[in-house]
């Protein structure tokens, strides 16, 4: 009876055991704390429990410190929709640029019927008609300098020269996410992706 007293009076804790109990209660709430944060930035709520519970303070710091993923699909999901309205800014003035075109050419040639006059080109010997005349070669003096259009924020600028926008960057007046368009370009692209085409123009 006396042997069932002594074997039934709990234990005292040894100091290893408060040390592991410690230990494994800061774990379970980096843990927590991780898993609560990476929702909210973008990451695996699961993941980031289990690297908490592993790492405790490093994890949380490292989950501080990492890109916020959520911020980053955010931007690029600005950036496709401010590139989809420019491309479709950029359609509509093609198309009224071509009507204004037309309505050129119409009331030239209207013009043209009220003098009696025929202001057409003439077609080049040895050119079949309809057919497109070649290009007409550049003046010795160099290349035409191209013009350049860009966007910040959504709000489109231009046109200006190859210099004058690269002078804008190098003065850090315009961002590196500044989307820009040139002709011959297939889309907006960013300047940083274009900038050694800059300035080229003598």
């Amino acid at each position: 009876m006396l042997l069932d007293l002594i074997v039934a009076v709990p234990q005292p804790l040894r100091e290893d055991d408060v040390f592991m109990v410690v230990q494994l209660v800061i774990s379970l709430v980096f843990a927590v704390v991780c898993a609560a944060m990476a929702p909210g930035r973008g990451r695996s709520a699961v993941g980031w429990f289990f690297i908490g519970l592993l790492f405790n303070c490093v994890a949380l710091i490292i989950l501080l410190l990492i890109p916020n993923l959520k911020i980053e699909e955010d931007r690029q999901r600005r950036q496709r929709a401010e590139t989809r309205k420019l491309r479709e800014q950029l359609k509509k003035e093609r198309l009224v640029a071509d009507e204004r075109q037309q309505g050129y050419g119409q009331r030239l040639a209207a013009h043209d019927r009220a003098l009696g006059v025929d202001t057409a080109p003439a077609e080049l010997p040895g050119e079949l008609p309809g057919e497109v005349p070649p290009p007409v070669p550049l003046p010795s003096g160099g290349a035409t300098a191209r013009t350049w259009f860009f966007a910040v924020d959504g709000d489109r600028r231009g046109p200006v020269s190859g210099a004058e926008l690269r002078a804008l960057w190098l003065d850090q007046k315009v961002p590196d996410s500044t989307i820009v368009w040139t002709d011959g370009m297939g889309d907006w692209q960013s300047i940083a992706e274009v900038g050694d085409m800059l300035g080229d123009e003598r």
